[in-house]
């Protein structure tokens, strides 16, 4: 029979000594008293998150609604405004941005007799389900505050049959990185898909290309206009590559040159998959070192500064893969001339293929790229001309070939190697049938 103090773990056998139930003496001593503290605590743990607060705040007067944006195609009004952070733990009751999701308000009016479909995954490919976003936040313990979570979430959501003179409003959930300031809505309406775009004013600056004033890049009278001529002739003249904040131009090489106003490159991009990036600081640092200790994926990482026309890139995009160590990433530059009245974006593309240490960088990680730049390059063709916003691509001279066998090598030390080529491409706001785009040739 065992002999045990009652409700003490000590050194008990059961039978002769030396029997394998002697391991129950290498536990520690757990008194009666500690045990209710420990359940008791744990009970207060338990009572307190099932019946945490959970009370977002009405937003029909909120913040947000001031600041929409609305397009009207005569048929059909839509509005939309993308959250804050701070607005989205407000009138939702939960922080979706720890949780890599960013809600989007949506109003439709429907001024037809016919009923039209709000089309969500236009706006995001893989947008966030309504119970999907609430179970994020599901604990077993909480059903309560997890229940009313889910309601919230689903009535607060936009439904997607908009009836004939009708409308209808709420919440669809994107990811934070793809896209949030470049909303797309788009309906189906007797067969016919209509798109409306949108540049949402988001507030916070959390994205890299938002530090820039680009209207204030260059004095207006420093700009040139240039045509198609004038054109290829200034870009024989740029660099081969970009440079380190020294001006050594011995970066990654300057492949590709991309024409088309901010918003005919981020839809295309965006709707492609690309994430927009975050600024490099310690907190994203810190976030890229431990995603890179992880394996894990940090869909919106920063990407390394590289200079052009004196200054870091102007905007980073990447279209992430597994993980933080393989992803396509993408540098661009805002020119000081424009093709026919069109902006005209310089810009580095490459393959990241993993990630390693380096002391080459104050964060000490650094991707290693494909050494076979053109790869992406080429990549990035098929990626935009899928789109049907390409109207002219060619693939000039510019950048200096650098065979496999005699590879250059960038400022981390990574060799690539280069047929020399400048991929060119030229985007519209309206699609073009793929067999009326136009080649350029010198």
């Amino acid at each position: 029979m065992a002999r045990c103090a009652p409700f003490r773990v000590r050194r008990c056998h059961l039978g002769r000594r030396g029997s394998g139930i002697d391991a129950l003496a290498s536990l520690p001593e757990i008194t009666l008293a500690r045990a209710t503290s420990i359940l008791t605590a744990l009970g207060a743990a338990i009572g307190l998150t099932s019946c945490g607060t959970f009370a977002p705040e009405p937003h029909a007067a909120a913040p947000f609604h001031q600041r929409t944006e609305s397009k009207d195609d005569g048929d059909f009004r839509v509005t939309i405004a993308a959250l804050s952070r701070e607005e989205t733990t407000r009138f939702l009751g939960l922080d979706l941005e720890e949780k890599g999701v960013q809600p989007v308000w949506v109003e439709i009016e429907n001024r037809t007799d016919r009923a039209a479909w709000y089309l969500p995954i236009g706006t995001d490919p893989a947008y966030f389900a309504p119970n999907e976003v609430a179970y994020m936040f599901h604990h077993w313990w909480a059903g309560d505050r997890s229940r009313r979570i889910a309601d919230h979430l689903l009535t607060t959501s936009i439904p997607l049959e908009v009836p004939a003179r009708g409308g209808v409003r709420g919440f669809v959930y994107t990811h934070t990185g793809q896209g949030a300031p470049f909303v797309r809505v788009e309906l189906l309406d007797d067969h016919k898909l209509r798109e409306f775009r949108f540049v949402a004013r988001y507030p916070g600056g959390k994205w890299d290309f938002q530090r820039i004033d680009f209207d204030a890049l260059y004095p207006a009278s420093a700009v040139r206009d240039l045509d198609l001529p004038g054109f290829l002739a200034e870009l024989d003249m740029l660099p081969c590559c970009a440079a380190d904040a020294r001006g050594r131009p011995e970066a990654d090489p300057l492949n590709i040159v991309l024409v088309g106003s901010g918003a005919e490159l981020a839809f295309p991009l965006v709707q492609r998959g690309w994430n927009l990036t975050e600024p490099v600081h310690p907190g994203s640092a810190w976030r890229s070192v431990k995603a890179f200790l992880l394996g894990t994926p940090y869909l919106t990482s920063p990407v390394s500064p590289l200079h052009l026309f004196g200054r870091p890139q102007d905007a980073a995009l990447q279209k992430p893969r597994n993980d933080i160590d393989q992803r396509n990433h993408l540098r661009i530059w805002l020119a000081p001339f424009t093709l026919q009245g069109k902006s005209v974006w310089v810009g580095q593309v490459s393959r990241d293929i993993g990630v390693r240490f380096t002391t080459r960088s104050w964060y000490l990680t650094t991707h290693k790229i494909d050494p076979d730049v053109d790869e992406d390059r080429d990549y990035l063709l098929q990626d935009l001309t899928l789109t049907g916003f390409v109207n002219r691509i060619g693939l000039l001279p510019g950048v200096g070939e650098a065979p496999r066998s005699a590879p250059r090598h960038n400022l981390t030390g990574d060799p690539y190697f280069t047929d020399g080529k400048r991929l060119v491409m030229v985007l519209d706001a309206e699609p073009r049938p793929m067999d009326r785009v136009e080649v350029i040739v010198r």
